[in-house]
């Protein structure tokens, strides 16, 4: 555009050069033919004058003519700056139409990387749910395992308590029903021995009532020193028999009080034994509310997680709506900008104001982008703290469900222990009484057969009296076996109180 107008320039500058070269040759023509004619005719004058009137003429002409030139020169060069003005402004709209394709070309590219980030984040929100879901049945897993774990030990720890109740019952029913008849046994027997050693002191004194008699009739000391020396020797073992039911009586005592203590033993054991239950009860109920908890955490996460997708999605489509008419746009406006070069100004304007808006709108989207990954990622490390802590949980409720299963294995071990003890404590006792029983015949033997003077008899009293004090200790042994029953009384009674809840609850 610029060469043409300096091309036109040129050409009128050669045509006034010419014009005027041709008019001063013209002007020596017309001089040279007006000089012949002088000399051929007398009038020549008047063609001078004619002549010059014509160069006159010519010069005006000619002077008209480099005016008009000059002017048109000035058009074409107003004409040329004009166009060079045009040109530019074109070239700065093409420029600028250039930069607004090559921001529209970016946002392509921001869009398509926007896309692509949904994408991915779409997957690995999908693999967040699936991950949750995981969690969801894996939690469910283990409530349910725990809830059987749970129920199986309620269901042991009944059954063991109701066995440990039943033994007991039995034991203690059967024990108490030895002791009674070996007691009543015992009464009964020291009641006939009391009773026969009236009749044998009524007796003796028949005898030595007889006895004198024939002392006096007797002169013999040999015989009298037999019979006094077998009144002697049946108080030797009468004092015996004496001495071994003292013993007896404190080896009786010794096994009520270690029995008492072994059941206190028990009772404090039992206590323990369902505190214990109760804290792993309320640690199992701890950790299900928690891992509850924290699930429907992460499923308001996840919620909230596709709603920010819906929402980043329909900014998207908008986006893409908005990217679509702005090419539409750019399109007219491109194919418009040569008819209107002024108008394309404002519309550029427009444009660049639309393209502001959509890179705030793009940083918008970036930025809200930007912060849904960023809760996602808290969310995803959220969900593996969370998975950490039930595999502790999981771990732990493990750990103490052992430690329950040993306890109870420990007190089922106890029990048979215990259960073995009472049955050797049985047979001793019924080999005590039995040997008592035997002594306490023997006693009666030896009472039958005894005649002897009144100083043995004395004895005699003495060792009654002894044995009606351990008569005495025996009452005493029968009421502190009454209180060995009552605790036992106590301690199933505790243990039926300890096992109704847990059936209930099974």
């Amino acid at each position: 555009m610029t060469v043409k107008p300096r091309n036109k320039n040129n050409a009128g500058e050669k045509t006034a050069s010419s014009t005027q070269d041709d008019m001063a040759k013209k002007s020596p023509k017309s001089s040279k033919e007006v000089s012949p004619s002088n000399q051929q005719s007398g009038s020549g004058s008047l063609v001078k004058v004619i002549a010059a009137l014509c160069y006159i003429a010519l010069l005006a002409a000619a002077a008209f003519a480099a005016i008009y030139l000059q002017q048109v020169l000035e058009e074409i060069h107003q004409i040329s700056t004009r166009n060079e003005v045009t040109v530019r402004t074109n070239e700065e709209l093409a420029g600028k139409v250039e930069n607004v394709l090559q921001q529209v070309d970016n946002m392509r590219g921001s869009v398509d990387g926007l896309e692509s980030a949904l994408a991915t984040m779409r997957a690995e929100q999908e693999a967040a749910s699936r991950a949750v879901r995981k969690g969801e049945a894996e939690t469910r897993r283990v409530e349910e395992a725990v809830q059987r774990l749970q129920n199986e030990l309620l269901g042991d720890l009944s059954e063991g308590i109701n066995e440990v109740k039943e033994a007991r019952e039995r034991d203690f029913s059967s024990l108490e029903k030895t002791v009674e008849e070996r007691l009543a046994e015992l009464s009964a027997s020291i009641a006939a021995s009391v009773a026969e050693f009236t009749e044998a002191q009524g007796e003796a004194q028949s005898q030595l009532a007889d006895l004198k008699a024939r002392l006096g009739d007797m002169e013999d000391p040999t015989l009298i020193k037999q019979e006094l020396s077998a009144v002697v020797e049946t108080v030797a073992g009468l004092s015996a028999a004496k001495r071994a039911a003292e013993e007896l009586d404190d080896s009786l005592r010794v096994q009520i009080a270690s029995v008492g203590a072994e059941l206190q033993t028990r009772n404090e054991e039992i206590a323990s034994m369902s505190q214990e239950v109760a804290a792993v009860r309320l640690l199992l109920q701890e950790t299900v509310g928690s891992l509850r908890e924290q699930v429907s955490g992460a499923e308001a996460g996840v919620q909230a997680l596709t709603d920010q997708g819906q929402s980043l999605q329909s900014g998207l489509d908008l986006a893409t709506s908005a990217l679509h008419s702005l090419e539409k746009e750019l399109q007219g406006e491109s194919a418009r900008a040569e008819q209107r070069s002024g108008g394309l100004e404002f519309r550029l304007k427009t444009a660049e104001e639309s393209g502001d808006s959509l890179t705030t709108s793009l940083a918008d989207l970036t930025s809200k982008v930007e912060a849904i990954l960023a809760k996602y990622d808290s969310h995803e490390s959220a969900l593996a703290a969370q998975g950490l802590v039930a595999e502790k949980a999981r771990d732990v409720i493990q750990v103490e469900l052992e430690e329950m299963k040993d306890s109870l294995r420990e007190l089922q071990s106890i029990v048979d222990v215990l259960r073995d003890t009472q049955t050797s404590r049985d047979t001793s006792l019924s080999q005590h009484i039995e040997g008592l029983e035997q002594k306490l015949d023997v006693l009666e033997e030896a009472t039958k057969s005894a005649s002897q003077p009144p100083p043995e008899l004395e004895k005699l009293r003495s060792t009654v009296d002894s044995l009606v004090g351990k008569a005495a200790k025996l009452d005493s042994q029968e009421k502190a076996i009454e209180d060995l029953q009552g605790s036992l009384q106590k301690t199933i009674s505790s243990l039926q109180a300890l096992a109704q809840p847990e059936v209930k609850k099974a």
